[in-house]
């Protein structure tokens, strides 16, 4: 009787152990998620996905998109907390810094910015990591209303 109830406390124990330390990584679409929380009051247009792998100088991911004059949108920016780097959007027309995440003079990041858009056009996004490190996170165009 004592074998049966020792045999059973120390699988009871290893099952604990085992199960209590399996780490459950951050989803692509559970940052989309929570971009969405941080763009509260604006409507989800697109979601960019950004994973780098670390480098000197910092890789980057580019996107165009077309905005519409008149119109205010809102661009968030979550980071995963499974890989260290933090991300840093920017957004340009052709040659003009509009909006990034991450204040330079300050060194102060903001998760999110508004622009409203005062000439339809091609703008560009880009992405990349603080220091060059590898990271993950998720950017997010919302709509927020029309001028």
């Amino acid at each position: 009787m004592k074998n049966k109830v020792l045999i059973i406390s120390l699988l009871t124990l290893l099952l604990g152990v085992f199960a209590g330390g399996v780490a459950k990584a951050q989803t692509e679409d559970e940052l989309v998620e929570m971009c969405g929380m941080l763009a509260k009051g604006a409507t989800y247009l697109k979601d960019f996905k950004i994973k780098l792998d670390a480098g000197d100088p910092p890789p980057e991911a580019k996107y165009s998109l077309v905005l519409t004059k008149d119109t205010r949108y809102r661009f968030a920016v979550v980071n995963s907390k499974d890989l260290p780097g933090k991300v840093v959007l920017q957004l340009y027309d052709n040659t003009r810094l509009l909006g990034t995440t991450y204040m330079v003079a300050t060194g102060k990041d903001t998760p999110i910015f508004d622009l409203t858009c005062q000439k339809t056009g091609v703008y560009h996004l880009k992405f990349y990591f603080k220091d060059g490190q590898s990271g993950l996170a998720v950017g997010t165009l919302s709509f927020v209303e029309k001028i």
